[in-house]
């Protein structure tokens, strides 16, 4: 998968374990991630990098809902 313009291998089992840190159901399928937080601080727009472990990901379903959250993983 390509994350933040590198690719990283990520295997089922991280993907698995990623929805399963979000509390999601099975049909839930990994769309995209980033190791950087945007955050809206009011003045401006921040870019938080993240520490090596640590991915924002959005997971989709079939319906079209979308949910993130920050999970930790060690990837291959």
């Amino acid at each position: 998968m390509l994350i933040d313009g590198r690719l990283v291998a990520l295997c089922e089992q991280d993907v698995a374990n990623a929805r399963q840190q979000l509390g999601l159901p099975i049909d839930f399928f990994l769309v995209e991630a980033t190791q950087q937080l945007y955050h809206n601080t009011g003045n401006g727009l921040t870019i938080i990098p993240l520490p090596a472990d640590t991915f924002v990901m959005a997971f989709e379903n079939t319906n079209g809902d979308r949910k993130y959250g920050a999970v930790k993983l060690t990837p291959i």
